[in-house]
């Protein structure tokens, strides 16, 4: 959607930039699951854990359970604020400008 929007260069950086955001979250859900099912971290020990680890989260429902915890934790950060439908509009958009949309002018699609 941003890249039929936008040019060439703003569409690699969005894409670069959620490719990025991505691998962090893969990465830090990796990591949850392997310190806690595992008790090690890249392969090194990683104290307690190696002798008090949780198996479940080693199969599939510990992805699960480690995806809504992040989600969880999300929310707490944010307050449980979400991007309202009217916030999205072009009302509050900095760059409304740049598009060729008024500030105050819906789409008329």
């Amino acid at each position: 959607m941003f890249a039929g929007k936008n040019g060439v260069l703003d569409s690699a950086l969005d894409a670069i930039g959620m490719g990025i955001g991505f691998t962090l979250a893969l990465l830090a859900m990796a990591t949850l699951r392997e310190v806690f099912g595992s008790g090690t971290w890249f392969g090194m020990k990683v104290f307690w854990f190696n002798q008090n680890n949780i198996s479940v989260m080693t199969m599939a429902p510990g992805g699960f359970i480690i995806f809504g915890c992040l989600i969880a934790l999300v929310n707490k950060l944010s307050n449980g604020r979400a991007i309202k439908k009217n916030e999205f509009g072009c009302d509050s958009c900095p760059s409304a400008a740049a598009c060729g949309k008024l500030k105050g002018e819906e789409a008329s699609n």
